[in-house]
C-alpha cells in the first residue's frame, strides 16, 4: 500500500495502533490566544526540547557492527572512577578520514481541521527552503579560523588536539534529498491551534505521541536506508516540544529490522518569534545531538543547568550527552544568548551548544582552545557541575 494512501489522508486512514496512542492524552483546550510577543516567548520556552526513545548500547553496537549505518566511532571519558563510553558520527578522529552523511527532508503539511469552519493549514515549504540554506548545509566561517558547516566545524573544535596531525578529519552533511510533502490531519483531540488577539491563527501545536506513531508509520513505508537520516519538517507547528531526535528499531514489509535515526524539527518564522526560537535554531539543536548520541545511549553523569554562577542552576535530570540542552533548556537559557549566521543576506539563528568535554569534567578542556562552548566559546568557561 503506498504511503501516500495511508498517510496523506490524515489520521483516521492510519493504522489503529497510531490512532489510539494519538488519542491517550487528549490537550485541555483546542485554541490558545497568545495575546503579545511575551506570551508567545513563554510558550516556546515552556515547550522547550524532548529527549527520547533510543535503543540499548548492545542493539545499537550489534547492528552498527553490521555496517548499514551510519560511519560511527566509539570513545570513553572517566569521571570519579567511572567510566563513561561514547558513540558518535563519523570516522575515528585520528584517522583523518572524512564522513559524508547522507539525509533526506521530509516535509510535513500540517492541516488543522476542526478548529474553524474550514481547514489550517501550515505550509512546510518556506521552512524547507531556509534549512537547506542554513549553515547546517552551506559552509560558512566561524571563530577559531573554522570554515564548513555549523556540526563539522562544531565537531572539529571538539576533536582537535584528538584527530590526525593534518587536522583532515571531517563529518560533513551531503546535500539533502527533499521528498514531496506529505499531508498530516490534526483534530482538537490531537493538537492545539495558538491564535493572536484576532484569531488569525499563527502556530500549532500537537500531542508528542501523535507525531511520532505518525513519523514512524511514515517510516515504515517509507523504508529508508539505515545509512540516511530522515528529517521531519513542520512550518510554525509544535509537538509539545520544539523538536526531539530519536532511534528506533524499524521493520519493514519483509520482516527486516532496521536501526532508524530521525529528526523532528518545527521551523518558527523570525518575524513571529524571538531570535532564541527562530528558523533553524531547533534544527541546529538537534542535529548536533543526533551527531554527538545517535542512538541516545550515550549515557554521561547527571548535571546541572550551567552557569554554575546562576542561582537559578538547578539539576537537569538529564543523564545523557545531549549537547544542546545545557544552554538550551532550563531555567538559565537567557544566559546564553543564539548565535546570529548571515549566508548570502539571510540571518539565521543558531542556538549554542556544549562540546563532549563540558560533561567530562575536563580541566582544561582538550577542546580547541580549551573550548567548552560552540560557536561563542567566551560564554561558558568551565566544565559540567553534577548534581547531588
Amino acid at each position: 500500500m503506498s504511503l501516500r494512501r495511508i498517510v496523506g489522508t490524515g489520521l483516521l486512514a492510519l493504522p489503529a495502533l497510531a490512532f489510539a496512542a494519538a488519542q491517550t492524552t487528549p490537550p485541555a483546550k483546542s485554541i490558545e490566544v497568545l495575546a503579545n510577543h511575551a506570551a508567545v516567548a513563554s510558550h516556546f520556552r515552556a515547550l522547550g526540547y524532548k529527549a527520547h526513545g533510543g535503543v540499548e548500547r548492545a542493539a545499537s553496537d550489534r547492528i552498527g557492527s553490521e555496517g548499514r549505518t551510519f560511519p560511527t566511532f566509539t570513545a570513553s571519558f572517566s569521571v570519579n572512577g567511572v567510566n563513561y563510553p561514547f558513540t558518535m558520527i563519523g570516522h575515528q578522529p585520528a584517522s583523518g578520514r572524512r564522513a559524508f552523511i547522507r539525509s533526506v527532508i521530509i516535509p510535513l503539511r500540517m492541516n488543522f481541521v476542526g478548529f474553524s469552519p474550514s481547514t489550517i493549514t501550515f505550509e512546510p515549504g518556506p521552512a524547507v527552503t531556509n534549512i537547506v540554506n542554513s549553515p547546517l548545509y552551506v559552509p560558512t566561517s566561524w571563530p577559531g579560523g573554522f570554515q564548513g558547516q555549523f556540526v563539522d566545524s562544531m565537531q572539529r573544535a571538539a576533536f582537535w588536539n584528538l584527530m590526525d596531525a593534518n587536522h583532515s578529519w571531517h563529518v560533513q552533511m551531503d546535500r539533502p534529498r527533499v521528498l514531496p510533502a506529505i499531508d498530516i490531519e490534526v483534530t482538537p483531540e490531537t493538537g492545539t491551534l495558538q491564535v493572536d488577539n484576532n484569531n488569525n491563527p499563527i502556530f500549532g501545536n500537537v500531542l508528542f505521541d501523535f507525531m511520532d506513531a505518525e513519523i514512524q508509520t511514515i517510516l515504515h513505508f517509507l523504508e529508508i536506508s539505515d545509512d540516511t537520516l530522515p528529517i521531519f519538517v513542520t512550518d510554525g507547528v509544535t509537538n509539545e516540544a520544539l523538536g526531539y531526535h530519536n532511534a528506533a528499531l524499524i521493520t519493514d514489509d519483509d520482516g527486516n529490522t532496521h536501526l532508524q535515526t530521525y529528526i523532528f524539527t518545527s521551523w518558527l518564522d523570525p518575524a513571529l518569534v524571538p531570535p532564541i526560537f527562530a528558523d533553524v535554531s531547533t534544527f541546529n539543536h538537534e542535529l548536533a545531538e543526533w551527531t554527538n548520541d545517535p542512538f541516545v545511549n550515550n549515557v554521561v553523569p547527571t548535571w546541572m543547568y550551567p552557569p554554575p554562577t546562576d542561582p537559578a542552576a538547578v539539576c537537569s535530570g538529564n543523564p545523557f550527552l545531549e549537547v544542546g540542552d545545557p544552554e538550551g533548556n532550563g531555567p538559565t537559557f537567557n544566559d546564553f544568548p543564539q548565535a546570529n549566521v548571515p549566508i548570502a543576506g539571510v540571518t539565521y539563528h543558531l542556538q549554542q551548544l556544549v562540546l563532549w568535554q563540558w560533561f567530562a569534567d575536563q580541566v582544561p578542556s582538550s577542546a580547541f582552545g580549551g573550548w567548552y562552548t560552540f560557536p561563542i566559546p567566551a560564554d561558558l568557561t568551565v566544565p559540567a557541575v553534577y548534581c547531588p
